[in-house]
């Protein structure tokens, strides 16, 4: 499994896509400049089977409703976040952007535990609700696709809509009995593993 990384957008949102040994790929977080993440899925020779948003917030998803068209490929979301990628109060469109308000629909909702597999590998979900209420990760082969749940020495705000301390706290319980050595690719930032997080982030002490 091959991962590229784009740093996309204003806010320089990393959006994932995957490559399978097989060409089968998956696009995550799709932040922004569609045309971009064409040109990388063509010069890869990528076959998306989806593009997966970790969370509801405009900065995740812009590119979204451009890469179903092009592409062909359903668009995932968890499932507590389903109707906010319609809202754009919620998704903080019309917070950062009024002119340009961000409205999707979701092709299906993913639970805990849904599986999607790319290739060899499969990606089980895990609902870490906090910074949104159905903020995923996505976990396989040894690496965590943590969103903005967790950061390389932080975690995801908890002031917007829909966030809520306690479950930040349940969320973050959940991701530090992982292996040590997963490898997170968060939403914003560097990698880093488990391991260091538990050492290094203040927020997991």
């Amino acid at each position: 499994m091959t991962i590229h990384r784009l740093v996309l957008g204003e806010l320089e949102t990393n959006c994932y896509v995957l490559r399978a040994e097989n060409g089968q790929g998956l696009i995550i977080d799709p932040a922004d400049d569609a045309d971009a993440i064409c040109s990388l899925v063509s010069r890869e020779d990528i076959t998306p089977v989806a593009v997966v948003l970790t969370h509801a917030h405009f900065d995740h998803m812009l590119a979204a409703g451009e890469l179903r068209d092009r592409l062909g490929v359903p668009l995932y979301v968890g499932i507590g976040d389903a109707e906010a990628i319609s809202d754009p109060i919620r998704n903080l469109s019309d917070w950062f952007s009024p002119n340009h308000p961000v409205t999707l629909s979701a092709d299906r909702a993913l639970s805990e535990g849904d599986v999607i597999a790319v290739g060899e590998t499969t990606w089980t979900v895990m609902e870490t609700p906090g910074h949104t209420p159905g903020c995923i990760c996505l976990l396989g082969d040894g690496v965590l696709f943590s969103g903005d749940t967790l950061f390389c020495g932080s975690i995801g705000r908890l002031d917007f809509p829909g966030g809520d301390p306690q479950q930040m706290v349940a969320s973050l319980n959940r991701l530090i009995q992982l292996p040590p050595d997963t490898v997170v690719y968060s939403g914003h930032g560097e990698r880093t593993t488990i391991g260091q997080e538990i050492v290094g982030n203040p927020y997991l002490r």
